[in-house]
């Protein structure tokens, strides 16, 4: 994970272990969970659920890392990477998908990607066109992608 400046451990943001939160956040750079979350999360840059973190919802961030527990939807706009200890049951739209030994994971993965997944792809959370790209209806693409995964 790259430094950014001003931030000793390379994090913007720490929900710690004993947090639990319900809800939609969105967080412009990095975000470490190791409590609980249950919603929506939309990351500008790293996601990472930590060993003794759990995640029920949908989450998006350019990279999405797992350890911990993961449930819903994650879209990762460049890599979702679930490292050694991860469980995950959901479905993960991405570029790349790296699973690392000693993973449980149940679900699908889409990597050939229509017009509407690289829409959803290209726009980054937070951005003034953050529901709409190029005429493309960011929600429903994302339902779209939901139920051809379910299929």
């Amino acid at each position: 994970m790259a430094r950014r400046e001003g931030h000793s451990n390379g994090l913007d943001s720490l929900l710690g272990a004993g947090v639990d939160c319900q809800g939609t956040a969105r967080v412009e750079g990095t975000l470490r969970l190791d409590g609980a979350f249950q919603g929506t999360l939309e990351v500008g840059d790293t996601l990472i659920i930590g060993q003794s973190g759990s995640f029920t919802g949908r989450a998006r961030g350019r990279q999405v890392v797992v350890i911990g527990k993961f449930e819903g939807e994650v879209i990762g706009t460049e890599r979702v990477e679930l490292q050694k200890g991860a469980r995950m049951d959901g479905d993960v739209l991405t570029r790349s998908f790296v699973i690392e030994p000693g993973v449980w994971f149940q679900g699908q993965c889409r990597m050939e990607l229509t017009e509407a997944d690289e829409a959803l792809l290209r726009v980054e959370p937070g951005s003034a066109n953050a529901g709409r790209m190029d005429g493309v209806d960011l929600a429903r693409a994302e339902d779209t992608m939901v139920r051809s995964l379910s299929k």
